[in-house]
């Protein structure tokens, strides 16, 4: 059954005549035929009755024209709802976020005028540790994460937008030597014990943590935690110190100090997301926060 077929049988339903039909819908009175009686064959039913000089709705007929037009409005619906998808204007879209990662103002704009502005594209943010969100965006089980940049650019595969630039904080315990110190440098901390957690090391903030200390002529002791909130449970509690960027929530912890290194490099917030998506709600998504920026 074709769209053009139901044109032809709803053309002659109307018009009760095969020569005003063929003429309405601008094709020869024989194509018109042909369509009507391979509609009636894939049905397996007889729509008309037909002789010389009258055509007539059969019973079945009657109700094929009867339903027609709610087809139609069906028809149009999922026309418009494929069109959407295709626009970007309706589908999914999955975000990951580094997890204790407090978004800045790019970030809050963008999600909140992406949802208010496309109701119909199920988007919710779930956060992730670094690992993960590398290992879900090339699944493709997220489209786009938010992240700090550790190599991320350096993938030739990926797009990445970079939002924001913010320092780093050693984080101390309250009675620590330097908790009072309005900023440091490293070498301040070369008799520490510094917990880098197995996060850092697989993403390759460990790895541009150690550059820093040999940069800095050091070589602290290190402790491996398994996580980040063990990282800071293990600073909060005394077992060392760590390095965390400014905007990380447990430099907002109320149990340690957060002292700002000021021979560290920034850290570079990003948006990173595959160049080969085929998804056209992140192309939106992308632009949003790039007018933001």
């Amino acid at each position: 059954m074709t769209f053009k077929q139901l044109e032809y049988f709803a053309a002659v339903a109307r018009t009760l005549s095969f020569t005003e039909a063929a003429n309405e819908v601008f094709v020869s009175q024989p194509a018109l035929s042909r369509g009507i009686v391979s509609l009636e064959n894939e049905l397996g039913v007889s729509l008309l009755n037909r002789n010389h000089h009258t055509v007539s709705l059969t019973p079945a007929g009657t109700l094929l024209a009867s339903e027609l037009p709610e087809l139609r409005k069906e028809l149009d619906r999922v026309i418009t709802l494929v069109r959407q998808t295709e626009n970007g204007l309706m589908g999914r879209l999955n975000i990951g976020v580094l997890e204790e990662q407090q978004l800045d103002e790019v970030m809050q704009v963008t999600f909140n005028y992406f949802a208010q502005s496309l109701p119909l594209v199920e988007f919710t943010p779930v956060r992730m540790d670094g690992r993960e969100l590398i290992d879900e965006l090339s699944r493709n089980r997220l489209d786009i994460i938010f992240s700090m940049d550790f190599g991320l650019s350096d993938n030739p595969d990926l797009d990445v937008l970079q939002l924001d630039s913010v320092p780093f904080c050693m984080l101390v315990p309250p009675d620590h030597r330097m908790a009072n110190k309005n900023s440091a440098s490293l070498s301040d901390f070369q008799q520490d014990t510094i917990i880098i957690d197995e996060g850092q090391k697989l993403t390759g903030e460990a790895a541009f943590l150690q550059g820093c200390f040999h940069q800095a002529g050091i070589s602290p002791n290190i402790k491996m935690a398994s996580n980040i909130h063990t990282r800071l449970l293990w600073s909060e509690s005394g077992f060392g110190v760590s390095v965390f960027n400014a905007s990380n929530r447990a430099c907002s912890s109320t149990s340690v100090r957060a002292i700002p290194l000021n021979d560290v490099p920034n850290a570079r917030l990003v948006l990173a997301w595959k160049k080969d998506s085929q998804n056209p709600s992140l192309r939106i998504f992308t632009h949003i926060a790039e007018c933001c920026l």
